[in-house]
């Protein structure tokens, strides 16, 4: 017999997401009561006709309210006007959101969920399973064919491996890419201690033969004829690197590639890439491993990235004169979604403004360089670069800046940052008030800058922001 939770997922996958109250009573009393516990069902408007109980032909009757919201009753036809109480009248709607964030938790997944196709589909996160790392999603099939969730999948991914765990029937249709693996939900998972438990063993099981199918032997990536470092993304995750050449993806595990996670190029590569490609000698000569030399660090890492990208040239030059070393290709954190910060800026640069809707504009001044030729008095041509600076803006979402967690909630640090934007830049709290510190680290991350955005005044017990702030919803003075 099916469990309450694999009922519900039975449901969630027919699209028949409303559960009524004179549904409840057929199951196991213990199992509604923990699924209620996981915050699945929310509870939604009251039922606007109800089965009868009471001539035996269970027919649907319609509902009237005698006192609204207080009283009610219903008509039948062989037994008059029945009186029904307000519990047979509620009803609870599986939220499909919640479910994608309790299997990312059984997963011990932290990043944030990310939506591919609306109530459809979900990017949940990234772990090693079956002998390799893979993007982990939930889909809700409802009349949408796993090919365009697939489909939605490669799109987001390119051909990177990917394991999709839908409610629905299991196995490998045709048309699915090699890479990609499908699961049936309800047959790997349980409810069990008040959270959901997913079958790990048998998952792995399932994907270490397919792992070791498309593992690739060469730990070098062939380039072809004419490709410059210009012409190569690297995004960064947990364990691997995912490289793109000239449209091809290849993903490659820092075992595979001979150097291990926590060695000092690994290390290094990802300070790059939370910085998006440029860093100071000083910020390189700050970061842990040891006191070895900035030069020292990054000929290590170059060696590295030319060792495993067959391409000519230097992938790291150093700007002397700025005294910053930059990436000649794009680079990037998995988890990054992040402000492109042009070289050169400070906090004193950026503008933050909250629109009347809600939404975000954030503001730099970027710097654009212009060729052309000068004609002399004496008729000689020359070269010159003119320099100009115009105001780029950009729109988000707060969520784009502070991510929500898996319960949808405000995090502090989201309305810390609100809070300032309000009142100008300038918020009394105190020196350590922890949304205050999670906003600046974020902060940080997001635009790539080390410098504090915000600092402490003692003297007056305020919060200042080193950026301009302002808003459309500002309380009026």
């Amino acid at each position: 017999m099916r469990t309450v939770w694999q009922q519900l997922l039975d449901r969630l996958a027919a699209g028949e997401v409303t559960i009524c109250a004179d549904e409840v009573p057929r199951w196991d009393k213990n199992q509604w009561g923990e699924v209620l516990g996981l915050g699945l069902l929310r509870e939604t408007e009251l039922a606007g006709a109800v089965v009868c109980d009471q001539c035996g032909e269970a027919h649907w009757a319609e509902v009237y309210w005698v006192t609204p919201g207080v009283k009610a009753c219903f008509g039948c036809d062989t037994e008059g006007v029945i009186d029904i109480e307000l519990d047979r009248l509620r009803q609870w709607r599986i939220d499909a959101d919640r479910v994608a964030g309790l299997v990312a938790g059984s997963l011990d997944l932290s990043s944030p969920i990310e939506v591919l196709l609306r109530e459809r589909l979900w990017r949940i996160g990234r772990r090693r399973m079956g002998g390799r790392y893979r993007d982990i999603y939930f889909g809700v099939g409802a009349g949408l064919p796993v090919a365009e969730m697939s489909a939605a999948i490669r799109s987001s991914i390119g051909p990177g491996s990917a394991l999709l765990l839908t409610v629905g029937t299991d196995g490998n249709p045709d048309g699915i890419p090699a890479g990609q693996h499908r699961l049936d939900l309800a047959s790997v998972s349980r409810v069990e201690g008040g959270r959901v438990v997913i079958d790990l063993d048998y998952v792995e099981e399932r994907l270490a033969g397919e792992a070791a199918s498309t593992r690739k032997s060469s730990p070098s990536i062939p380039v072809p004829a004419g490709t410059a470092w210009r012409d190569v993304s690297i995004i960064v995750f947990d364990g691997l690197l995912q490289v793109t050449v000239c449209g091809k993806v290849y993903e490659k595990e820092f075992g595979e590639i001979g150097v291990d996670e926590q060695s000092q190029p690994v290390q290094l590569l990802k300070l790059f890439a939370a910085a998006r490609g440029t860093l100071s000698s000083e910020r390189i000569s700050e970061a842990p491993k040891g006191d070895t030399p900035p030069k020292t660090r990054v000929r290590r890492l170059r060696a590295l990235l030319q060792s495993l990208i067959e391409i000519d040239g230097d992938p790291v030059p150093n700007q002397k004169k700025a005294d910053t070393y930059t990436c000649a290709f794009e680079i990037r954190l998995v988890s990054d979604d992040g402000y492109p910060t042009p070289a050169g800026t400070t906090w004193i640069d950026f503008s933050f403004h909250e629109r009347a809707d809600g939404r975000l504009l954030v503001s730099t001044g970027e710097k654009q360089r212009r060729r052309g030729l000068a004609i002399e008095r004496d008729d000689t041509v020359r070269a010159e670069v003119a320099e100009t600076t115009r105001e780029a803006v950009r729109t988000y979402l707060i969520d784009d800046i502070v991510p929500r967690p898996s319960s949808g909630k405000m995090p502090a640090g989201g309305s810390a940052l609100l809070d300032l934007l309000r009142s100008g830049g300038r918020i009394r709290r105190a020196g350590d008030d922890m949304a205050i510190l999670i906003l600046a680290q974020r902060l940080r991350e997001w635009t790539g800058l080390s410098q504090d955005p915000l600092s402490f005044s003692d003297s007056t017990g305020t919060w200042l922001a080193s950026f301009s702030c302002s808003s459309a919803l500002a309380a009026p003075k």
